[in-house]
């Protein structure tokens, strides 16, 4: 019986050594497993760290760089920053907050030097333009630009006193040309640069010293254009336009009375002096043609003893006689 205890004792030990191994190695596992999984959790959490580290740095270089580049385009465009300066005298009310445009009473769309205000009309990415018809000068040399800002290619450059047709203005204190082009409002003037007190004085001396002749001369013009079969009319201002820009980018050579324009045959004129389909003569052609001409356009800008000539290239303001072919 003694010897059957021991045994038996021996037995019990032997097991509880096992469990306590088993245990031992079960714990020891679960601390290998714990520390594995957060070693990985704390490289991941280190790799999205330096991500985002990365990711900053990236940012802020691409904003320094965003800062120079805008410092460098302020800095080219300082000379030219005056020739930006809106005229707020010049330009027309604006649509109001909520990007609608107003209609002008009808009053306003007619005035003593035939200047007109119409609707206004906003850009999608650009400055307001607003309908302003009138007739200005260029009051020294100034580019004539594809569009309302420094930024856009130079088509000419205008001479001190040329004639500009202007059909809309910028809240930006540009003017759009007749011909779709650009300038500067505050480089312009309402009267032209010949206009002075000593120029009237002197042209008022050479009207009255005319009026004397006025019958002699009238009978030699009239016997002149009754053997050429032309009737002098006088000195005309000369203005040269080309095919009109469209909203859709395109553009258009389509007359007044729905002819297609054409150069050497083509002129804009005011119809009340001289009415759509007459032929006139210009002395000494600007373009270089025989000088023969048919009214088949007008413009808002185009009054009086004006005649605009459509041409594809690039002339100056002049003046020329005009005749009228019988």
């Amino acid at each position: 019986m003694k010897f059957i205890d021991l045994t038996t004792k021996y037995i019990m030990t032997k097991e509880k050594i096992k469990s306590f191994v088993a245990i031992g190695a079960v714990i020891t596992v679960s601390v290998i497993f714990i520390w594995t999984i957060s070693s990985i959790l704390n490289s991941k959490t280190m790799a999205e760290l330096e991500r985002r580290r990365l990711e900053a740095e990236k940012l802020n270089e691409m904003a320094q760089a965003a800062s120079s580049e805008i410092s460098e385009e302020e800095t080219e465009g300082t000379e030219e920053t005056s020739e930006e300066t809106a005229s707020t005298e010049l330009a027309p009310v604006i649509a109001s907050e909520t990007g609608e445009t107003t209609e002008p009473d009808a009053s306003e769309t007619s005035a003593s030097e035939g200047e007109t205000e119409a609707t206004t009309t906003t850009t999608n990415n650009g400055p307001v333009e607003s309908e302003y018809y009138i007739t200005v000068y260029a009051s020294q040399s100034i580019n004539l630009r594809t569009g309302p800002g420094t930024g856009y290619d130079v088509v000419r450059t205008l001479d001190a006193g040329e004639q500009i047709d202007v059909i809309a203005v910028t809240d930006t204190g540009w003017y759009k040309t007749y011909n779709g082009n650009y300038v500067a409002s505050s480089y312009t003037q309402t009267e032209p640069i010949a206009t002075t007190a000593a120029t009237t004085a002197a042209t008022t001396v050479q009207t009255t010293a005319a009026a004397t002749t006025a019958s002699t001369t009238a009978a030699q013009q009239q016997s002149s254009s009754d053997s050429s079969g032309m009737t002098y009319y006088g000195s005309c201002t000369i203005t040269f336009y080309g095919p009109q820009p469209l909203s859709d980018g395109t553009y258009s050579t389509t007359t007044a009375t729905g002819t297609t324009c054409s150069e050497g045959r083509t002129i804009a004129a005011d119809w009340s002096v001289f009415p759509a389909g007459t032929t006139i003569y210009i002395e000494n052609d600007p373009l270089g043609g025989d000088g023969y001409y048919t009214v088949e356009d007008s413009g808002p800008g185009v009054n009086g003893a004006h005649i605009d000539i459509f041409t594809d290239g690039s002339y100056s303001t002049t003046s020329r006689d005009v005749y009228i072919v019988n």
